[in-house]
């Protein structure tokens, strides 16, 4: 283990590694022979994207460029995000639980220490490009909530600022390039502009080991109390709310071979580790067909579809391609594995487990449960449902503070009876009787094992739901105003 600061520099001795390998406590000898040439590594956010939504997991949407993505690496069938954006977000900067970190709506403390900054330590040049969900947005500003507080050395991002300097993300966007606002003209499409800047920067620094998180503005609706879904440069002709995100996941998939493609062409596929993740569930606006059922979009809620997220690596030179894994994965977990990816010291503080003996199939899987304590403190108001709950989950299990026990194969979206009718804690558990004994035993048993995972965790209490009204303290960066173009701006074209 290593302090959180002052982490030296990546300094790769491969005989040391082996050796460590050759004793099991490291998971990646088979990827030392290539860390002479350290992994690039792009991370892909899609916003508000459940499984339902990629074909690779059975989706009616066609996501050509994901599904090659999961055809070329593994694909995690129980991978999963907290319901909502930023708790999530924070979670994957950070590698812990929304507890330790996250203290009010939009907000990440500067003491805590973040991927970009470990990839930074370690030499790689880091950006982020897309949309930011921290910072300035939030009535909540603190020190620690913006791109360059967290480790990027550049950022091009919309929703950096609050309304009215916050601008559009989708037709005539407004991004922050590196502190210049920049307003672009009606007929510029938002994504087209990011990923173009992505591109760019993967020509930059080429020569060079970098990283770049991706979060992305598709597929999430234009936000407001009533969601509008756009039509895209290639669904200009959809009418329905059906048609409409349909084209916008498509399109989204669409940039997505773009970074491929650019990566094909510069020759970086075979040393870029690229992991694709959902941030939460779909918008519950939408309902998707996947396989023989239809699922309505869980975002907010703290059911299955509300959780449940594409998780998709690939890395050419390091992974088997094709492999579908069923061991659990947690957003968090991207911090740890990419740190063992990257041969990097081991960060100290995380809750996330390293992934990679899973992914190079050395382990069925990593961690036993999911825990979150999920109090998002939105200050959105009405805008949104507030729910905070404690709750630990298997893939098959469920069990929440209030004693609440759902069997996630039987009833994934918890409509029917709780199977347990006591609180935690009380010895005469009664379960419904139309269960098979041997299954109550399996029940008692699962129910025992993540009643010990949430009681180990040791997190406070659930903070109160946030008055929307409430007065908050803002820093100076975000009181700064950022003058509004006269005039709008032709995008570039790469």
């Amino acid at each position: 283990m290593i302090a959180l600061s002052g982490i030296p520099r990546l300094k790769l001795y491969s005989w040391v590694l082996c050796i460590l390998f050759f004793f099991g406590h490291l998971p990646l000898c088979t990827a030392e022979i290539r860390l002479k040439q350290r992994p690039n590594v792009i991370v892909i956010l899609l916003d508000d994207a459940g499984v339902e939504t990629v074909s690779a997991y059975g989706s009616e949407i066609p996501t050509p460029n994901i599904d090659d993505l999961a055809a070329q690496g593994v694909l995690f069938e129980n991978g999963h995000a907290t319901p909502m954006c930023t708790p999530s977000r924070t979670r994957l900067l950070t590698g812990t639980y929304n507890f330790r970190h996250y203290k009010g709506p939009f907000t990440l403390e500067k003491e805590f220490y973040t991927l970009p900054s470990y990839m930074s330590d370690q030499g790689y040049e880091t950006a982020v490009v897309g949309k930011w969900q921290l910072g300035g947005v939030s009535k909540v500003a603190v020190e620690g909530s913006f791109p360059e507080d967290v480790g990027y050395d550049e950022y091009f991002l919309w929703n950096l600022n609050m309304e009215p300097l916050r601008g559009n993300r989708y037709w005539g966007p407004t991004f922050v390039d590196n502190g210049e606002r920049k307003r672009y003209c009606n007929n510029d499409f938002g994504p087209d502009i990011a990923n173009q800047y992505l591109l760019d920067f993967i020509r930059r620094k080429k020569d060079k080991p970098f990283f770049i998180f991706y979060p992305m503005m598709l597929p999430h609706d234009d936000s407001g109390k009533d969601p509008i879904w756009i039509r895209t440069p290639d669904s200009m002709n959809a009418k329905s709310v059906q048609e409409r995100f349909h084209g916008m996941m498509s399109y989204a998939d669409k940039l997505i071979g773009k970074v491929v493609s650019i990566l094909d062409k510069e020759k970086l596929s075979d040393s870029t580790i690229i992991w694709l993740v959902g941030d939460n569930g779909t918008h519950p606006d939408i309902i998707t067909r996947i396989g023989d059922r239809k699922v309505r979009g869980g975002k907010w809620r703290t059911i299955k579809s509300g959780t449940h997220v594409p998780f998709i690596v690939k890395w050419p030179s390091v992974i088997t391609a094709g492999k579908r894994l069923e061991g659990l994965a947690d957003i968090m977990d991207l911090f740890p594995t990419i740190a063992a990816a990257v041969a990097g010291p081991n960060p100290e503080g995380m809750d996330g487990e390293n992934l990679m003996p899973l992914i190079l199939g050395k382990v069925d899987s990593v961690r036993e449960a999911i825990f979150m304590h999920y109090a998002p403190q939105n200050d959105l108001g009405a805008m949104v449902p507030q729910v905070h709950a404690r709750f630990a989950f298997t893939e098959k299990w469920k069990l929440y503070d209030d004693g609440r026990f759902f069997d996630l194969e039987f009833d994934p979206n918890e409509s029917q009876f709780s199977l347990y009718t006591f609180k935690i804690g009380d010895s005469d558990a009664r379960f419904i009787q139309r269960m098979e004994s041997s299954q109550r035993s399996i029940a008692r048993a699962a129910m025992k094992k993540l009643y010990n995972v949430m009681d180990d965790v040791g997190d406070p209490k659930m903070p109160p739901i946030v008055n929307p009204n409430q007065t908050w303290p803002r820093s100076e960066k975000a009181k700064t105003a950022i003058t509004e173009p006269t005039e709008c701006q032709q995008a570039k074209t790469y």
